[in-house]
């Protein structure tokens, strides 16, 4: 009885080798395109990335992704800002993008077609002064715990996205880490970070309200000053369905992942760049 279940064995593994077929695509000469990627925030100077894309089935060569050999062009409201010069990895402009105004970024670079961004900055949102009582209670374990309080004013005349992300400080080794938040609110039930530790949600629940977010923080969380740092950023529906995306993939694990089609607003070529308004405090 034993060798006959080995005998099946070998017989299942070799049906199973037998069904593999070889399939040829043929998919033509592939038409590498410039990638433009950045995020236009009124709370940090311009910065985009240009890159190429390349067939699926590829690899980058020896002279990798990033271009630095491009010219990149800012407009804003149809007038000419100027040219952005390549820095480390990034084309960049000592300018701040303004609320309510239009940008439009336009690259060239020689082999490939020219590209264009377009990207409209979004409407201010109303942030109260962030709040943190360091000792409010005792937690199930016997720990003192405190609790930070943000408020934040929807616009009911408009749909809006945000992004919250909260870090605190560690004066020992002198860095920000981003904040794990401990609430039942319902913007946090099911919603996974983004890769800088920040969420992504809109008004639906919320709409035209004044939007409290309380979390508890465990005692001595934050070591030395500032303790915290709170960033709410509102932007399009657009750069919001992006970022879901690139959250949900990077989330979905390397091996397992399935192909995406990102989200692109970059005219003959590929890439994202998102307007966002962006309102910074810190805590001491």
């Amino acid at each position: 009885m034993k060798n006959f279940k080995y005998i099946s064995l070998l017989s299942v593994v070799s049906l199973l080798a037998s069904c593999e077929k070889e399939i040829t695509l043929n998919l033509g000469d592939y038409a590498s395109k410039l990638v433009v990627n950045g995020e236009f925030n009124t709370n940090a100077t311009v910065k985009v990335e240009v890159s190429r894309s390349i067939p699926i089935m590829n690899v980058a060569d020896s002279t990798g992704y990033l271009l630095m050999d491009a010219t990149a062009k800012l407009y804003e409201n149809n007038a000419l800002v100027g040219n952005l010069t390549y820095t480390n990895g990034f084309y960049t402009m000592n300018y701040k993008p303004k609320q309510g105004k239009a940008y439009r970024v336009e690259v060239n670079r020689t082999g490939f077609n020219p590209a264009v961004a377009e990207v409209g900055m979004p409407a201010s949102v109303a942030v109260s002064k962030p709040e943190f009582n360091d000792n409010v209670g005792i937690d199930n374990l016997g720990f003192p715990f405190g609790q930070l309080t943000i408020q934040f004013k929807d616009d009911v005349n408009t749909k809006n996205y945000y992004e919250l992300v909260v870090r605190y400080y560690d004066d020992g080794i002198q860095q920000w880490f981003p904040l794990d938040f401990k609430s039942n609110d319902i913007l946090f039930l099911n919603n996974n970070k983004l890769d800088n530790g920040g969420y992504v949600f809109s008004d639906v629940s919320f709409n035209g309200q004044l939007k409290t977010i309380i979390t508890s923080v465990e005692s001595n969380t934050a070591n030395g000053t500032p303790k915290f740092e709170i960033s709410i950023k509102t932007f399009s529906e657009e750069y919001y369905n992006y970022l879901k995306q690139l959250r949900d993939y990077n989330n979905s694990g390397f091996f397992v992942s399935d192909p995406v089609i990102l989200i692109s607003n970059v005219k003959n070529g590929l890439g994202m760049v998102g307007g966002v308004y962006n309102v910074k405090d810190t805590l001491r």
